[in-house]
């Protein structure tokens, strides 16, 4: 049996096959306001109604535009963004993103909320998790890579509210990934229905009485979808249905009125949004601890920590690890037997007594912390390439090269030159 036949009862997809998929893009609110980022984005765009800061584009966004490479935009599908409206984050409340790499669903929600986990089971996917975070400029988060059930034990009974964007067959993505007609099989969709019943089942030990947990997925099939659900309501009844909030797409299936599904003819490629509300409180909560942190009165090279100001402020503080200094928020959780990648922002670290600051720290940081210089098109292509910079000779030291008052790096100015500092990884080739 293939896709098409197996889905027939579902969604009859044979007539897009071939076609072009949907784009979407959202602003990042941290960096740029509404009308900003209207201004300056590179593609044409109308708002997708999935996400308030969501558009459809016509085409996809360019990756290596400026703005992208600043944080001023991230590229999504349009129905994928349902999952962070439905989520309903709110200035205080502490999130756990189970399944979060690369990023896509983290680097929304961390604009919203006080505190993010963002976890990642997969270890070379959080390293792409990490680059997002910083790219988008957040300071709030704590980038976790650990199993499920990991997770579970360390933070039991901790979180507001919890996103299980569960790993799945993907078979929404199947014009952007043709692909994935041919090597799909019901095998897979039976092992991925699995493995999401599990992921589901410790993410639910996570969340406190009366906390909010979003399920989500980009395939169509019942078995990865409502079946999960209802087998998890099965197994864990002081959890219930609640509404999404969603006012886009169809009701789920299988008597899951309240769960929302998104078709290509809703302006989606394809996405299932659940919500469930936990009624009583955990059988039990784990105690986490946070990070031993110091008052901010480092000078680290010219940059004076009690004048540091984040996008999103907060009251931070200053730990070390292993001779690195980062700044972390005062409320980020540090749990036992989770292995931790990222914990707030990384500042730098002294190298022969001089401190060499990280490109994190001038991703976010608001730029008028630094001297800067504002880069036209061409130079801030120039920048992304990797060359030196020439600049006025007033700039000394440690230079954020911005383009449209948002930061693309760093470099060194000396003698009219800005030495470039943008990491290998991030260069345009």
């Amino acid at each position: 049996m293939n896709m098409l036949e197996y889905l027939k009862d579902i969604t009859d997809i044979a007539p897009y096959v071939g076609t072009p998929p949907l784009h979407g893009l959202r602003f990042n609110p941290l960096k740029l306001s509404r009308q900003r980022f209207e201004e300056l984005t590179p593609v044409k765009i109308t708002p997708c109604g999935f996400y308030s800061c969501g558009y459809r584009s016509d085409g996809e966004a360019p990756g290596t535009h400026p703005l992208h490479m600043a944080g001023g935009y991230y590229i999504q599908e349009p129905s994928a963004m349902s999952a962070i409206a439905a989520l309903q984050a709110q200035p205080t409340d502490v999130i756990l993103d189970m399944c979060a790499a690369p990023g896509s669903k983290s680097t929304a929600i961390a604009a919203h909320c006080g505190v993010l986990v963002a976890n990642e089971i997969n270890p070379k996917r959080v390293m792409s998790l990490i680059g997002n975070t910083e790219r988008m400029g957040l300071s709030n988060t704590l980038v976790t890579n650990s199993d499920s059930a990991v997770a579970a034990k360390a933070f039991e009974g901790y979180f507001d509210k919890v996103l299980v964007d569960s790993p799945c067959s993907g078979e929404g993505m199947f014009r952007k990934h043709p692909e994935i007609l041919r090597s799909w099989t019901p095998e897979l969709v039976e092992m991925c229905a699995r493995r999401s019943r599990t992921i589901l089942s410790n993410a639910a030990r996570t969340l406190k009485k009366g906390g909010r947990l979003i399920y989500s997925t980009c395939t169509y099939n019942l078995e990865e979808n409502e079946m999960v659900i209802l087998d998890f309501l099965e197994n864990n009844p002081d959890f219930e249905l609640a509404d999404t909030g969603l006012n886009i797409g169809e009701n789920g299936f299988l008597g899951l009125n309240r769960a929302k599904r998104i078709f290509i003819k809703n302006g989606g490629e394809g996405h299932f949004v659940c919500a469930l509300k936990r009624r009583d409180p955990p059988r039990c909560t784990s105690r986490v601890q946070s990070f031993n942190i110091t008052d901010k009165t480092d000078f680290l090279d010219g940059i004076i920590l009690d004048k540091l100001r984040f996008y999103k402020d907060h009251d931070f503080g200053i730990i070390e690890h292993e001779g690195t200094k980062y700044a972390v928020h005062k409320k980020l959780p540090k749990p036992d037997g989770v292995r931790i990648m990222r914990a707030g922002v990384k500042l730098g670290a002294f190298v022969s007594k001089t401190f060499k600051p990280d490109h994190h720290l001038f991703m976010a940081a608001h730029p008028s912390v630094f001297q800067n210089f504002e880069a036209d098109m061409d130079t801030a292509e120039k920048f992304l390439r990797g060359e030196p910079l020439s600049a006025p000779d007033r700039l000394k030291g440690y230079v954020a090269v911005t383009f449209e008052g948002l930061a693309l790096g760093f470099g060194k100015a000396s003698g009219g030159i800005i030495k470039n500092h943008l990491p290998h990884g991030l260069r345009l080739i």
